[in-house]
């Protein structure tokens, strides 16, 4: 049963890629229309929470990272993919409601809508990561092949955000306070994730439970990538702990999903 649905997917991937691709440039485009400063929202919260830990941290505080690297381009390494995930995951649950006239399409497979939504928002990631590599060069860190490495980082936060998008669309069909409890969940994994803070700011004994946060694989990974130069692997235990999670997720997210599939036309 898995290996079908896991395969059906896949096909409708790669049958239906052109209607994926119109319907997130649509989605990324109708965001923002009828807006005065439209994309530019887009980038204004997050560069707002940026400069404030910027001043913060580096004027208030006195804060650096223990490598060194001038903390604003370590900040929005981190912070950029934050902002992609965080975003992924509040948006999910209305995958399936912004496009309720193919719920009761037993033909078209919904399952294939979070890759739209996800691929919506790497629009914005790709100008963020733009603005990092600019604050990079300016900051006189050069280029370096492994960045590409990010590209890894990129793909295992989709994984995961499929599964978290099959379970939170599915239930937000039928629950509508999904929405809040995201936000509640993001909010508290903004301020127990790597962000504005290293790991090893903390006691030794208390690091291991913060790597237990799945978001640390991948927060971590894009400075992996960008300025300490180290491998995905290196770092065993964070990489099996996160995709045995991601597993998890995606197994629950297709059970929830394939339970529930026969009632969304009744929630219309």
């Amino acid at each position: 049963m898995i290996f079908v649905f896991v395969l059906n997917f896949f096909r409708q991937l790669w049958t239906r890629k052109r209607l994926i691709w119109d319907l997130a440039v649509r989605d990324f485009t109708g965001s923002y229309h009828g807006s005065v400063f439209g994309l530019a929202w887009v980038f204004v919260e997050p560069m707002i929470y940026m400069g404030i830990m910027w001043f913060v941290f580096t004027k208030a505080l006195r804060y650096a990272p223990s490598q060194g690297y001038p903390y604003l381009a370590w900040l929005m390494s981190g912070m950029i993919t934050w902002n992609f995930l965080s975003s992924v995951i509040v948006s999910s649950s209305n995958t399936f409601k912004s496009y309720s006239y193919l719920l009761k399409k037993w033909e078209f497979n919904m399952a294939i809508l979070p890759v739209v939504n996800i691929l919506s928002l790497l629009f914005v990631h790709a100008v963020f990561l733009s603005l990092l590599i600019l604050i990079f060069l300016i900051s006189g860190i050069e280029f370096s092949w492994w960045w590409v490495q990010s590209i890894y980082y990129l793909v295992a936060i989709s994984i995961l955000a499929i599964g978290v998008s099959w379970i939170t669309a599915s239930i937000a069909l039928f629950v509508r306070d999904i929405k809040n409890i995201l936000g509640i969940l993001v909010q508290i994994g903004f301020w127990v994730s790597p962000i504005f803070w290293d790991i090893d700011s903390y006691p030794e004994k208390y690091r291991p439970f913060l790597k237990l946060n799945p978001a640390y694989h991948v927060l971590i990974g894009y400075r992996n990538s960008f300025l300490y130069h180290i491998s995905f692997w290196q770092d065993l235990f964070s990489l099996v702990y996160f995709w045995i999670f991601t597993l998890i997720i995606l197994l629950v997210g297709l059970v929830t999903y394939k339970k529930l599939r026969p009632h969304f036309g009744d929630m219309i």
